[in-house]
């Protein structure tokens, strides 16, 4: 995808921006799927494919955003990124097949993203730090494996309440 001809790129730099936040040093986006930084190339609003990899409560997320007939704004769409620290080429195969309609621009910074949050975990694991959201999904998955094998022993043993009866 080209980047935007000069007329939208004027257009969009001088017309009000909800999300433009100045700072001292620079112009920062508040957007909560950009990249931080106030560049038309990496505007989730302006440009018509787009994708970030984005941290939510629930776990890791790679958010596209496709242009849709239904909606003028597009189309966002949340895929969950199981990372662990060995499986980075396959997190990035997954981001190069989903993301396909991106920019040059923008497939460069999100690869560039994807590459510091592997490096900044391996470094914690170095260091003996805790990765907070590695060790909170590793503690739900323990959790539903749990509750699986309560499950299972409970259908073997056929003790299964029914209502009426007392005990």
């Amino acid at each position: 995808m080209a980047s935007l001809p000069i007329y939208k790129r004027i257009l969009y730099s001088t017309v009000f921006c909800a999300y433009r936040h100045p700072t001292p040093r620079k112009i920062e986006c508040r957007h909560p799927f950009s990249f931080r930084i106030c560049d038309l190339d990496l505007c989730p609003i302006v440009q018509e494919y787009f994708a970030n990899v984005i941290f939510l409560p629930e776990g890791i997320f790679l958010v596209i955003k496709t242009p849709s007939e239904n909606k003028a704004a597009g189309e966002w769409k949340r895929i969950p990124l199981k990372i662990t620290l060995d499986n980075e080429e396959e997190v990035m195969s997954i981001i190069e097949k989903e993301a396909e309609g991106i920019s040059d621009k923008n497939m460069e910074v999100l690869k560039e993203r994807v590459h510091r949050i592997y490096e900044r975990y391996r470094f914690l694991k170095e260091k003996g730090k805790e990765i907070p959201i590695l060790e909170e999904i590793e503690e739900i998955e323990e959790k539903v494996g749990e509750e699986e094998e309560e499950e299972e022993y409970w259908e073997e043993e056929g003790t299964e309440y029914e209502e009426g009866e007392s005990s």
